[in-house]
């Protein structure tokens, strides 16, 4: 017997196979059995078609659609061994210069004049003995790359300062301020390159020479990336910067961000297949800027090299190329921190249908004493009606909050507050934002809740206003005038106010429990369940390929 490793896809299956010196009827089942063994494991080990080798994550950018507008005018980039600085078009990358040294290179947006020198130069080393030329004479010029590569010299506001300037000194012709046009200038402050190309896009990746090759943003010790960055012009915009790195790796700064790299191995697992998942179903989410996915919470977060743990890499890399897919394509998987005992559908929570693998689940694996399993927050009536208002919503003094519709999970799924001048309704996930608590899952509890003895014999509580109750004049109506005093069971007198001014809500689990809960995938994977387990636990008939 002997045991060889064969490559498929993104896998590797171990086959084995029977070698004999002669070939005969009875040990020619023997030998053919074993190659039904290799087909089949090309199918079971081969990792899901269809995902990019590489990803663009938006760093920097303006987003009027979710109002996020981080593009910047300038910032510098450093890699320990170097740079290299290029044109990226639908052919690949050409480098077009270097930076040797570990220094940083300074981009700015540009939207001056220049004066034109020379121009339709091969190559940059083509350049070289005209720009020293230029130099040498004292005249301060740089190299461009244009779709051709070509010399200039100055930073002017007009045309007219150029002539004052250079008129009678050398000959030229003038450049107009350009949209897409970007500088980079080396630690000294010169012009290592004038970009303008209309073909391509800026790339700068870190030079080989340690592994792996990171480059970092404005010297910032969590700035630090894999891959290299794509660097824009985008319409009335500063530049927008994308990271270019292979998936994979990417996953490398989302996973540690998203759990604890101390988790069980299992959760961490079942946490990189599922922001695989969301990458692979989320490629087009910013198309309109040019990237795939952002590294905020709009998308995942993703912190880059200064956050990778061996633990998360080693979860990366264990289920390299698996995704969740239901029926054949790949799922949308969410998760969250925790769902306090029950995941939701996700019908009610964002009011989407169509989904039949992001039902309400069990989760009985979560600790009672996990992360916001459990939560209490209290706001006064005078704070929820100015937080209202901000939000657009004014309607006057809060009189009383109600939860009107509930899930079969038991979140809050329609919530009606009243007020002085009208009424909002609030339903699905809107009953948990319009306070930003942590959950749908959660009772209101007032300083004017009463306990009132119902007609079976229980108790329940209630506020007064607008019940009728029994006086010593009669049958009253309760009003926002009115002042009660309430007489217990143990012939105590108190007051209480007829309108809440406080208002209490006391809930379980955080986040919008469609989906994963990882706290729950944590519990899992303790009890023995593997990661492929776990998910098709949180997402009801799929499977992880």
């Amino acid at each position: 017997m002997h045991g060889e490793f064969c490559k498929v896809g993104l896998k590797f299956c171990k086959i084995e196979y029977i070698f004999k010196d002669k070939l005969n009827k009875k040990n020619l089942l023997f030998i053919l059995l074993p190659l039904v063994i290799v087909f089949l494991s090309k199918v079971v080990c081969q990792a899901y078609p269809g995902i990019p080798e590489e990803v663009r994550i938006g760093l920097y950018f303006n987003d009027s659609k979710t109002k996020q507008y981080t593009a910047v005018s300038s910032f510098t980039i450093d890699g320990e061994t170097g740079l290299k600085i290029g044109s990226y078009t639908a052919d690949g990358f050409v480098k077009l210069i270097e930076e040797t040294t570990g220094n940083a290179l300074t981009i700015k947006k540009d939207e001056s004049y220049h004066a034109k020198l020379a121009d339709n130069f091969d190559s940059f080393e083509a350049l070289e003995q005209k720009l020293d030329e230029y130099i040498s004479n004292g005249i301060d010029a740089y190299p461009v790359f244009a779709d051709t590569w070509q010399i200039w010299c100055g930073f002017y506001k007009d045309e007219n300062g150029m002539k004052a300037e250079l008129g009678g000194v050398v000959e030229f012709s003038a450049v107009s301020p350009s949209a897409t046009r970007i500088v980079v200038f080396d630690s000294k402050g010169k012009v290592k390159l004038m970009y303008d190309s209309l073909k391509g896009a800026l790339r700068i990746y870190p030079k080989e020479g340690k592994n792996p090759a990171l480059f970092r943003i404005n010297g910032d010790s969590k700035k630090v990336y894999r891959g290299g960055i794509e660097v824009l012009r985008q319409a009335e915009s500063d530049m927008t910067v994308i990271n270019v790195l292979p998936l994979e790796e990417y996953l490398y700064g989302v996973v540690p961000g998203e759990i604890e790299a101390s988790s069980h191995p299992e959760a961490l697992k079942a946490q990189a297949v599922a922001a695989r998942t969301y990458t692979v179903n989320n490629l087009s989410k910013y198309k309109h800027l040019n990237f795939n996915l952002c590294s905020t919470t709009y998308s995942q977060v993703y912190k880059g090299y200064s956050v990778e743990h061996p633990a998360t890499n080693k979860a990366v890399d264990d289920t390299r190329g698996e995704i969740v897919t239901y029926n054949g394509k790949p799922a949308e998987v969410y998760y969250f921190s925790s769902s306090g005992g029950k995941t939701e559908d996700v019908k009610n929570v964002w009011g989407s249908s169509g989904y039949p693998y992001l039902v309400s689940v069990d989760d009985p694996y979560e600790s009672g004493n996990s992360w916001h399993y459990n939560w209490q927050v209290s706001y006064t009536a005078q704070k929820i009606g100015e937080i209202m208002a901000q939000r657009g919503y004014n309607i006057g003094n809060i009189l009383g909050i109600y939860i009107t519709k509930r899930s079969e999970a038991g979140r809050a799924t329609e919530l009606v507050v009243k007020g002085s001048k009208g009424e909002q309704v609030y339903k699905n996930s809107n009953t948990r934002s319009f306070l930003s608590l942590d959950s749908q899952w959660y009772e209101i509890t007032t300083d004017s809740d009463v306990s009132v003895l119902a007609q079976d014999g229980s108790t329940v509580n209630s506020q007064l206003n607008g019940k009728k109750v029994l006086t010593a004049s009669g049958l009253e109506t309760v009003n926002t005038s009115s002042s009660i005093s309430l007489a217990g069971s143990d012939d105590a007198k108190r007051k209480v106010p007829s309108v809440p001014t406080v208002y209490t809500f006391t809930g379980k689990g955080w986040g919008h429990a469609v989906g994963m809960s990882q706290e729950g995938a944590k519990g899992m994977a303790k009890a023995g369940f593997t990661y492929k387990e776990i998910l098709t636990h949180y997402f009801t008939g799929t499977e992880v390929e």
